[in-house]
């Protein structure tokens, strides 16, 4: 396996060496992509989340989400929080706000693997402002894909869930007291971390992608399956049909591009959780999703 990795990486680097422009290339828009479209919508709500923790807003939800939680998912009340917070800031925060609950011992693995299969969210200013008023020119595509991306969550969470485990739980135990500069301060440097880490795996993906490119043809609309924002601008560029490119990029946006996937998978390295049920839900909600849009534009539209 070593030998493999190291033969396959010298290999990148010749074609890197051989064809640096297109590298550069990639770089600058990995950059251009979390300055502008990850970053300012990620920033505010992590920061926000980390010092909602630290105040207790984890035992809030915990008492508003118990039936929603128990009965519907099977999952003990302080997975509500990150429920919420994934609908609001999008993933892979929800990563984040799992690995928090895991560390304060809220949830346990089991828990914590079921919940990724259904709180993987794109930020709802994205999908209606970028890729619904930007993209395809309709507030209101942007908002039927919000709410199919969001029902095919659900209902993603339903199928995989599994029937009376129910952990016991505890709430969040917080201090009141804590100082709030010191809150602030933990509060930035562990968004800039996560942010950090966000950026050099979309920036892997994208060079990844333009190595593979320049030695076999790979129909750019396909970029989607790794990296979201580049496919759905591909996608935004295609000549195909309003209705096509809206299912197309509800499908992309469902699964989460595997740039997603690493990026929840390294957020909860050493945590025990498994890949192979949030791969598998990802495709359960890349399809119901795009059914669900699909009935909805025939509808609305």
């Amino acid at each position: 396996m070593k030998k493999t990795i190291i033969t396959i990486s010298i290999l990148f680097l010749i074609i890197i060496f051989i064809n640096p422009t297109n590298i550069i290339s990639s770089v600058q828009l990995s950059f251009n992509i979390c300055i502008k479209n990850l970053f300012p919508t990620l920033f505010p709500f992590l920061l926000l989340s980390n010092i909602m923790t630290n105040y207790g807003f984890i035992e809030i939800c915990a008492k508003i989400g118990n039936i929603i939680m128990k009965k519907i998912f099977k999952i003990n009340q302080n997975g509500f929080y990150v429920l919420i917070m994934s609908m609001l800031s999008g993933s892979p925060s929800n990563a984040k706000y799992i690995n928090q609950l895991l560390e304060k011992k809220l949830i346990n693995h089991y828990e914590a693997n079921q919940l990724l299969t259904f709180t993987h969210c794109v930020n709802p200013l994205f999908i209606i402002g970028t890729i619904g008023i930007t993209f395809l020119k309709s507030k209101t595509i942007g908002i039927i894909i919000l709410i199919s991306h969001y029902l095919g969550n659900i209902i993603t969470g339903i199928i995989m869930r599994k029937k009376n485990i129910i952990s016991d739980y505890k709430i969040s135990s917080y201090n009141p007291n804590k100082s709030f500069i010191k809150v602030l301060t933990h509060s930035i440097n562990d968004t800039i971390n996560t942010l950090m880490l966000i950026l050099g795996v979309v920036t892997t993906c994208l060079i990844f992608t333009t190595v593979v490119s320049s030695i076999i043809h790979i129909n750019p609309i396909y970029s989607g399956i790794l990296e979201i924002t580049q496919g759905i601008n591909y996608i935004y560029q295609s000549n195909l049909n309003i209705m096509i490119k809206t299912i197309f990029i509800t499908f992309i946006i469902s699964f989460g591009g595997l740039s997603i996937h690493m990026q929840v998978m390294s957020i909860l390295e050493n945590k025990k959780i498994r890949y192979l049920p949030y791969f598998i839900a990802r495709l359960i909600h890349a399809i119901l999703s795009s059914i669900i849009v699909f009935i909805l534009y025939k509808t609305i539209l």
